[in-house]
C-alpha cells in the first residue's frame, strides 16, 4: 500500500468528522417547520440537544456495529437490521415493556435480546445463508412485536412506549435514555478498538489467522459481544433505526473505492460511526420538520433511505457474481 492512501484515508476521516459535526450544529439550529438559524436557547438546550446528540450517538454505534459484522461474517450485506440483530433486541424490550418492566430495564433487555439474535444467526454463518437466516428471524422479531403490541393497546401511554421502540423514534427522548446506553457504548466501543488488528487478520481467513498464532473462537465470541454491546445501546437510545447499519460502511468503502478486505477494521469504523451519525441525524431533521407540527418516526425515515439502498447492493452483487461465472 503506498504512502498516498493512508494519508487519503486520514484525510476523509478528518472531512466526515467536520461534516458530522456541521450536521449536528445544522440540526440544532433547525426549527420544527424547517427555518433555519432559529436559535432560541431554552429550546435548544431542553430538546433539541439531548435529541440531536441521541441520533449522533445511536446513529454512530450502528454505523460500527454494520463495519464489524460485515467484518466478522465476510459478508458486505450483512448489518444489525439484516441479520436481525436490531429486531432481537428491540423484541426483547417490547416483551420487558408489556411485563410492565420501567423503562430502565431496557438496556439489559435489549442487550440480552441482540446476543441472542447474533448467536442465533452464527449457525448460519455461511455467507449463502447468514441472510436468509437475518430475514426470516427480522421477519419473526417483527411479528411477535406486532403481538406484544396488540396486547398492550388497552393501556395507551404502554402501547405509546413501545411504537416508539418499534418504529426508532426520538420524539420525548433525553438525558436519561443517553445515561442508560452509555456504558454499553464506552464498552463496546473499547472492545472494537482493541480487537481490531485480529479482526484485519480474520478477514484473511481463519487458517490464515490460526498459522499465525490468533484464537479464532475467542475472536468471534469478542467481536460479537462487540457488535451486541453496540446495537444495544443504540436500540436504548434510539429505538429501531433500520438500515443504518448497512448504509454507513459501505458508503465508507466507496470512498476510497476498495473492496472489503484491504481497509483496516479501526478506519472502517471510525468512517462509519460518522456516516451512520449523519445519516440519523439528518433522517430525525427530516422526520420533525417534513410534516409540522406533525411528527414522523425517525425510524421511518432510515427504512425508506435504506431499503432502496439494500436492494440496490443485491442487484450489484449479483452482477458481480453473473461477472465473475462470465469471466471464469
Amino acid at each position: 500500500m503506498t504512502p498516498e492512501l493512508p494519508r487519503r484515508d486520514a484525510a476523509t476521516t478528518w472531512i466526515l468528522a467536520l461534516l458530522a459535526g456541521a450536521t449536528f450544529i445544522l440540526c440544532l439550529m433547525s426549527g420544527v417547520s424547517g427555518e433555519l438559524l432559529e436559535f432560541k436557547r431554552d429550546v435548544i438546550t431542553n430538546f433539541r440537544l439531548p435529541r440531536t446528540t441521541l441520533a449522533l450517538v445511536s446513529g454512530g454505534l450502528l454505523g460500527v456495529a454494520g463495519a464489524l459484522t460485515q467484518n466478522l461474517f465476510r459478508n458486505p450485506l450483512a448489518s444489525p437490521s439484516i441479520l436481525g440483530v436490531e429486531a432481537g433486541g428491540s423484541l426483547a424490550v417490547t416483551a420487558l415493556l408489556v411485563a410492565g418492566a420501567q423503562p430502565h430495564f431496557a438496556p439489559a433487555g435489549a442487550l440480552g435480546g441482540a446476543t441472542a439474535a447474533l448467536l442465533f444467526i452464527l449457525v448460519f454463518s455461511r455467507k449463502s445463508s447468514v441472510i436468509l437466516g437475518g430475514l426470516a428471524l427480522t421477519t419473526a422479531a417483527g411479528s411477535i412485536g406486532s403481538l406484544l403490541l396488540s396486547l398492550a393497546l388497552s393501556d395507551p401511554g404502554r402501547s405509546g412506549q413501545i411504537l416508539q421502540w418499534l418504529m426508532g423514534s426520538l420524539a420525548g427522548r433525553g438525558w436519561g435514555d443517553l445515561g442508560r446506553a452509555l456504558p454499553m457504548a464506552l464498552t463496546g466501543l473499547v472492545i472494537m478498538w482493541r480487537a481490531g488488528p485480529a479482526l484485519d487478520t480474520m478477514l484473511l481467513g481463519s487458517r490464515v489467522a490460526r498459522t499465525v498464532g490468533l484464537d479464532v473462537t475467542r475472536m468471534t465470541r469478542v467481536a460479537v459481544a462487540a457488535v451486541a454491546l453496540l446495537t444495544a445501546a443504540a436500540i436504548t437510545g434510539g429505538g429501531l433505526l433500520p438500515f443504518t447499519g448497512l448504509v454507513a460502511p459501505h458508503l465508507g468503502r466507496a470512498m476510497t473505492g476498495r473492496n472489503l478486505l484491504p481497509i483496516k477494521t479501526r478506519h472502517l469504523c471510525v468512517r462509519s460511526f460518522a456516516l451512520g451519525a449523519m445519516l440519523v441525524m439528518i433522517s430525525d431533521l427530516i422526520a420533525r420538520t417534513a410534516a409540522a407540527p406533525r411528527e414522523l418516526e425517525t425510524g421511518v425515515i432510515t427504512g425508506v433511505i435504506g431499503g432502496p439502498f439494500f436492494l440496490w447492493c443485491i442487484y450489484r452483487d449479483q452482477r458481480r457474481e453473473k461477472s465473475g461465472a462470465t469471466h471464469d
